[in-house]
């Protein structure tokens, strides 16, 4: 089980997580929504350690995740995959090659940059590109891929490092609904088949209902919302995405019938 309690996170004197709390069970697929700036990323960067906690405690199953140090936080750091949006591969390297980076934290940045990985590693790397229908793009330069496939090819480096948790911090932003469509789906089959405890940033209020099994909702480094998808009703968005007196779109596409006439609001009203 991952464990926040109250934690906060402070730049100066700007307090961009505010005593955030809650427990996400093993297994549970959780997406994270709100504006820009509400915190979404600083939260699972917390959780990976890339930045660290101002206040409060980070735990997974009963281990000080926010007070490790040394060999324990590079280990904690291989423990918990991220995948970012704008892939972070090396286009020049081929695609298998990037997706053995994901063994780093097991061999150690020199050995990876020589390419010295075992006949095991490299079936395994082949067979987590087979999962992710990429196995004929192996040889292939990665900056030559589309963007979907690239983020194909990142979500396979992930799990050449055995995590523990996947946290995906706007994985589908930038990708067409197709292509979107296929990396969600990747994600939850990987969760479904693995156990695999997933966090997800999301853009997109329809993804978060068809891909997550829990919701949490976040406003100025606030989490106002915490629950199943099919609780997420005309106010509680209202609440979530922070809608201003006077101000406009937000506030006109979520109040009008159209909208709640029984489907999601338009992506385009929370963009």
């Amino acid at each position: 089980m991952l464990r926040l309690d109250s934690v906060s996170k402070s730049y100066g004197k700007s307090r961009v997580i505010r005593n955030i709390s809650f427990d996400i069970p093993e297994g549970e697929v959780v997406g994270v929504i709100g504006r820009s700036g509400a915190g979404k990323s600083t939260l699972l960067r917390m959780v990976n350690r890339l930045t660290d906690v101002s206040e409060g405690r980070i735990e997974f199953s009963g281990e000080p995740v926010s007070r490790l140090k040394g060999r324990a936080l590079r280990q904690w750091r291989g423990q918990t995959a991220m995948i970012f949006q704008q892939f972070n591969l090396i286009p020049r390297l081929d695609v298998i090659t990037n997706v053995l980076m994901g063994r780093i934290a097991h061999h150690g940045t020199l050995a990876s940059m020589f390419k010295i990985f075992s006949r095991e590693e490299k079936a395994q790397a082949i067979h987590a590109l087979e999962q992710l229908d990429l196995a004929d793009k192996a040889l292939q330069r990665a900056g030559n891929l589309s963007g979907g496939q690239q983020q194909r090819v990142a979500i396979a480096r992930a799990m050449m490092q055995s995590p523990r948790i996947m946290l995906a911090d706007e994985p589908i932003a930038s990708l067409d609904p197709r292509s979107a469509a296929m990396v969600m789906d990747a994600i939850k089959e990987i969760n479904h088949t693995k156990g695999i405890t997933v966090m997800c940033n999301l853009h997109s209020l329809e993804t978060a209902r068809q891909y997550c099994d829990r919701v949490i909702g976040m406003l100025h480094g606030e989490v106002v919302f915490d629950g199943h998808p099919e609780q997420l009703d005309h106010n509680t968005i209202q609440r979530i995405y922070g809608v201003e007196d006077g101000e406009k779109g937000i506030n006109e596409s979520v109040t009008s019938g159209e909208v709640w006439s029984g489907g999601a609001p338009p992506e385009s009203a929370f963009a």
